[in-house]
């Protein structure tokens, strides 16, 4: 067991894990209606995380969260309106991975409208158990934030990495 955030600070990939059943860091759309619910972005180390909610997800059969990391961040852009709408889960319309030169790129939109853009020398990709959450995900026309994020995966929860894929 390990908490997300001890994931994304030290790393975990091994081949030893199940290869990811759909592969974001290769696939067109494979996080395709899985929710985004948090970035964390590390200057010092030119690290950049992306917290997935999966049990919206059509492609994974396992996991109920979602872990991709970029190291060796290059860039990083979010674009979205600046008028804020009642609270909703950002929900992925599609993803892009490519290779630019020798980085890995990967491109999301988002419903309600937003996009990003995140380039860098490497991505590892985590599915996840998080412990302590119920099966389905919460319901968000409750606006009650702290009630919604208590049943959300977040970066102090702790989990078991169950498949995972590099961009190596």
């Amino acid at each position: 067991m390990i908490s997300v955030n001890d994931l994304f600070k030290a790393g975990f990939y091994s081949s030893a894990l199940d290869s990811a059943e759909s592969d974001p860091l290769r696939e067109l759309d494979a996080l395709q209606e899985s929710q985004l619910l948090d970035i964390r972005v590390c200057q010092l180390t030119s690290t950049a995380a992306l917290l997935f909610e999966l049990r919206t997800s059509l492609q994974f059969e396992v996991g109920n969260a979602a872990l991709l990391v970029v190291r060796g961040l290059r860039s990083f852009g979010w674009n979205s309106p600046t008028v804020q709408g009642p609270l909703t889960a950002m929900t992925v319309v599609s993803s892009v991975p490519d290779r630019i030169n020798d980085s890995f790129r990967a491109r999301f939109a988002f419903f309600p409208e937003a996009r990003l853009e995140v380039v860098g020398d490497l991505a590892e990709f985590y599915v996840l158990a998080v412990e302590g959450i119920s099966d389905a995900p919460p319901d968000y026309s409750d606006s009650d934030l702290k009630r919604v994020q208590e049943d959300l995966p977040s970066w102090s929860s702790v989990c078991s990495p169950l498949q995972a894929s590099s961009s190596r």
